[in-house]
């Protein structure tokens, strides 16, 4: 009995974090258009570090610095979905092009060798 109570707390738990970062996340613009989430990312770029600080100060902990990236983040942000919507897109085209090949090669393989 005390262990469904156990899983249904968690579950509980995962779900209200979850659906929190949902919609946090949706709050803030994130789940909207390309030029949302670049602007979300530029005011994330600027208070991230200044609470992590203000964090690493009230610890007591010392950490060191994040690192510069000469990489415009910002430009990049949707790249991956994108290339992934491509990949997507494409793969049943070339999975046929592939299974044609391959019968073509498993065809000339079995009538070389009568």
């Amino acid at each position: 009995m005390a262990s469904r109570a156990l899983a249904a707390a968690r579950f509980i738990t995962k779900t209200g974090i979850i659906g929190g970062s949902v919609y946090l996340a949706y709050d803030q613009g994130l789940l909207g258009n390309g030029e949302q989430s670049c602007q979300v990312l530029n005011k994330v770029s600027v208070a991230v570090p200044e609470a992590v600080d203000q964090w690493s100060k009230y610890f007591g902990l010392e950490l060191p610095d994040l690192p510069k990236l000469n990489v415009p983040i910002s430009e990049y942000w949707n790249t991956g979905i994108e290339m992934t919507v491509s990949f997507l897109s494409s793969a049943p085209t070339k999975f046929n092009e592939y299974t044609d090949k391959g019968w073509q090669y498993i065809k000339k393989m079995t009538s070389s060798t009568e």
